[in-house]
């Protein structure tokens, strides 16, 4: 037996060298899955479009919360539910390593739905299969395909997350199905007076998934943020709506306090003229959505971050939302307004025309922070019959002709700005700020440090932006503006130190 003891190492050798090419064959970075892109199932039946976008967002919902994998949100993939578009095209439009597609139809009570998971590269299929069942079976069917697709994708989970990807939200077919037509409706939300009936329309899909499972706490969470969101962009001017959003908060909190969109909605309030504007609250609030979902809050806290000016922080969270989500056109805007909400015209301009490589037009606020004032004079004269009656065009006036040095003139413009300005509108604090700075301009620092008051005390405290704007220099030495600067970096630090360790 002695003369084959030299097998022994030679095929350990031979083990250990399999072993490695296997794992090069298989886990190569070309290969490896970090990315995915769940597709709103296809119906194979007219009118039914609910049903595929539903299946899809609840099996986003739960492998996001994983937080195993960048799975894009909901809002990214509901375009290819009416765009015919295949599947790898989708994933590489999406940049997603990997890819679900399926179709779904549904006869009398029954359910059948076919899914494909598909690896983008090469196109191999990782896994695909079939699933005929009764309709109530429909979460049976959310179950299954999120187990799989965290087994084909070799996810690693901990019993946490375990729990986190087979949550049930409701046991009734009925409510989810209203459910799903609220979030569809939800994606679709627009801004202002005329996207009231369409909000309308999804709240009321929302309270129906509610009245037939009341303890439905998504529902009610996800009717909080719909009602948040008529609260602060619809209509700012309705305290209802502020009031029933607290109340679904606290609804669906008791219900399921670990949910990511109760603390958003929650979020949204907080940071808002309702609650008084309570920042540090605010935030907190959108740290626990993503400390629930991975995957959620990186908008919200990239725009309240930059208004307390926590630049660094602001453009970390606006970096791995876009790469959640690097087809969202608010999430691209955010590229522009965070240099907006610095005062840095040179960078705005830069992230304008990366954004839109064809407009060559620059804005009043660029041309006035480049000291061009007849550029700026020669559009505010054109604009004038169209916008002369808003604030924001008041406010672009008033400083042009503060920098040009009328004062009297600039400040005149003033009241008017004010008589035009709402309580409860989320953009007022910018308003204010024009004002502080056409006062400041005017070497008026007693009026000046009283709206950079309001300012900061309505949601927008960016101490840097006070520090390094050339608008407020004349009444840098003056006492009250020292005071008012030593009180703002006092809070700017609590902040950073907070939020920013």
């Amino acid at each position: 037996s002695r003369k084959w003891l030299w097998v022994i190492p030679l095929a350990a050798v031979f083990l250990i060298t399999a072993a490695w090419f296997g794992k090069a064959r298989f886990f190569t970075p070309g290969n490896q899955i970090e990315s995915l892109a769940v597709l709103p199932l296809k119906s194979l039946d007219a009118g039914e479009n609910y049903l595929g976008v539903g299946i899809a967002d609840a099996v986003i919902k739960r492998i996001s919360q994983t937080g195993q994998l960048t799975v894009r949100p909901t809002s990214a993939v509901l375009r290819y539910l009416h765009e015919d578009t295949d599947a790898l095209s989708a994933a590489r439009q999406l940049n997603t390593d990997a890819v679900l597609e399926g179709n779904v139809q549904r006869a009398d009570d029954r359910l059948r739905v076919s899914l494909n998971l598909l690896r983008t590269n090469d196109g191999t299929s990782l896994w695909a299969d079939s699933f005929d069942m009764r309709a109530g079976d429909i979460f049976t069917i959310q179950d299954t395909v999120a187990r799989q697709v965290t087994t084909r994708l070799h996810l690693q989970l901990d019993p946490t997350q375990q729990a986190g990807l087979n949550k049930q939200f409701t046991s009734s077919p009925v409510a989810y199905d209203f459910y799903v037509k609220g979030i569809y409706n939800l994606d679709l939300r627009g801004l202002g007076k005329e996207a009231k009936p369409q909000m309308d329309e999804t709240v009321d899909f929302f309270k129906k998934a509610i009245d037939v499972d009341p303890d439905y706490a998504l529902a009610h969470a996800q009717l909080a943020y719909a009602y948040a969101w008529l609260a602060l962009f619809i209509e700012p001017n309705a305290p209802k709506w502020a009031e029933l959003a607290k109340g679904e908060i606290k609804r669906s909190q008791d219900i399921d306090p670990q949910l990511a969109e109760s603390h958003l909605a929650n979020g949204l309030l907080l940071w808002s003229a309702y609650e008084g504007y309570q920042n540090d609250a605010a935030i907190r609030e959108m740290l626990l959505a993503k400390q629930i979902n991975p995957n959620s809050g990186h908008g919200e806290l990239t725009a309240t971050y930059q208004h307390i000016g926590l630049d660094d922080l602001a453009s970390s969270e606006l970096k791995r939302a876009l790469e959640i989500d690097p087809t969202s056109q608010s999430l691209k805007d955010l590229t522009t307004i965070l240099p907006w909400l610095r005062g840095d015209a040179d960078e705005w301009l830069a992230a304008q025309r990366k954004l839109f490589p064809g407009d060559n037009g620059v804005p009043v606020w660029c041309e006035l922070r480049k000291g061009r004032l007849e550029d700026a004079q020669n559009q505010i004269d054109d604009a004038r019959s169209k916008y002369g009656d808003g604030p924001n065009f008041m406010s672009l006036q008033g400083l042009l002709l503060a920098l040009k040095g009328d004062f009297g003139s600039g400040k005149a413009v003033i009241p008017g700005i004010i008589a035009t300005l709402k309580p409860n509108d989320p953009s007022r604090h910018h308003n204010t700020y024009d004002i502080a700075c056409i006062y400041a301009l005017a070497g008026d620092s007693v009026e000046a440090v009283k709206w950079l008051k309001e300012t900061a005390a309505t949601g927008f405290p960016n101490y840097p932006l006070f520090e390094r704007d050339a608008y407020l220099d004349r009444i840098r030495q003056t006492p009250e503006f020292v005071q008012f600067m030593a009180d703002e970096k006092a809070q700017w630090e609590k902040y950073r130190q907070e939020f920013a360790g």
